[in-house]
């Protein structure tokens, strides 16, 4: 029986390789999301429900912007569920939790998987992981991380927990909200945009995924 670590692996290779046929799919989602961004460099990416895809659409749209020449990080906001160092077959011991004190770097804590393109996983997470994304340090350390990257790609909650916590709800550019194709409803994902919306939330686009890739609207 296919393992979970190798499932995850394989989705990894899927998305992060050049040869994929899923590539063409995110490289046409980065480049609606640069015409369309209106300049948003930090963008959240949300979901009405786990299961959705955020890790991969983070990933795989990662991948399309390093590959375009646009420096990209994909930062795990994920400390109630860590995923993206599992997925990308690396370890957890270090991440975004270590650069929230501001002494290092964010980019220091993360690795490279693309040429261009940098994962940060969320590092060690405390029994507390919801304060942690209520401090200012989350933003600085992002808007630090800014600095050598045209785009950061933060693999957020889900909106009910995004809606609790003002940092990641307001504190970037804009937020993309992930439906899946096949598991998410459309009553679930037409409350989930209202509620984005409603709680004043710069949502750039919806993206569909799961339905031979991934699309934006």
């Amino acid at each position: 029986m296919e393992s979970r670590a190798t499932r995850d692996f394989g989705e990894a290779r899927r998305l992060l390789s050049p040869e994929s046929p899923l590539r063409r799919h995110y490289e046409e989602l980065a480049a609606n999301l640069v015409a369309e961004g209106g300049g948003a460099k930090s963008v959240v990416v949300t979901a009405p429900e786990p299961g959705a895809g955020c890790t991969s659409v983070c990933l795989g749209l990662g991948a399309a912007l390093a590959g375009s020449g646009r420096p990209t990080a994909v930062v795990d906001c994920n400390l109630d569920r860590p995923h993206l160092h599992r997925v990308v077959g690396g370890a957890n011991f270090v991440g975004l939790t270590s650069g929230l004190d501001g002494r290092r770097p964010l980019e220091s804590y993360g690795r490279e998987v693309l040429p261009g393109l940098l994962v940060v996983p969320t590092g060690p997470v405390t029994s507390s992981p919801r304060a942690l994304l209520e401090g200012e340090g989350l933003v600085e350390a992002i808007r630090r991380l800014e600095e050598g990257r045209e785009m950061v790609l933060l693999d957020a909650p889900v909106v009910g927990e995004l809606l609790g916590s003002p940092a990641l709800l307001g504190g970037f550019d804009g937020v993309l909200l992930v439906v899946h194709a096949s598991r998410t409803s459309r009553r679930v994902a037409r409350e989930a945009t209202d509620d984005l919306v409603e709680a004043g939330a710069n949502l750039l686009g919806v993206v569909l995924n799961g339905a031979h890739g991934a699309r934006m609207s």
